[in-house]
């Protein structure tokens, strides 16, 4: 992956009907359900056609306003490829003035969410070796050094029952779909 580069790498839908859209997606689309819990109140899952490569390429909330039929993008996701990335890019959104930019620890991976200038949604994000169910969602400190951020998640999450790193999570999903 390229320094400067960010990749897109998942969508997110608000639902009307979660149900109807997990049921749509893994039994009809195939999607494997990688996890699925609660956030800021809506219930949320992440499913993914490749696990060797993504926890998520897809992940459904429920809490949608509005009507049916106009579509629903919660957000747009660009994966960076280091700590130093999204740190460059977080400050690149500060210096431009860019609205509603929020930092996010997943956990599994930090997070720099803003609008654009219509109020739609994206977020940068940089993924984390270790693996926590999701969903968790807290402020993430950038002024912080990536040794003292990747210590908070293993002083908060080491011991939870779903901690692992992340090449165990793949490794236990592509036996369990041997």
């Amino acid at each position: 992956m390229d320094q400067d580069k960010a990749y897109l790498s998942h969508i997110v839908i608000f639902c009307f009907d979660f149900e109807k859209m997990l049921d749509f997606y893994t039994k009809k689309i195939g999607m494997h359900l990688s996890d699925i819990g609660v956030a800021r109140g809506n219930r949320i899952c992440f499913m993914t056609f490749d696990e060797k490569a993504d926890h998520h390429q897809l992940a459904l909330a429920s809490g949608r306003r509005g009507q049916p039929g106009e579509g629903a993008l919660n957000h747009l996701a660009f994966r960076v490829p280091s700590m130093a990335a999204l740190r460059q890019r977080h400050q690149a959104l500060i210096e431009a003035n860019v609205d509603q930019v929020e930092t996010i620890s997943h956990a599994t991976w930090f997070s720099v969410y803003w609008r654009d200038p219509e109020g739609n949604r994206l977020e940068f994000f940089w993924d984390v070796p270790y693996y926590v169910e999701q969903p968790i969602v807290e402020p993430l400190d950038l002024s912080l050094s990536d040794e003292q951020m990747l210590q908070d998640v293993l002083s908060k999450y080491g011991k939870h029952p779903s901690f692992k790193t992340m090449d165990q999570w793949k490794a236990e999903k592509l036996k369990s779909y041997a």
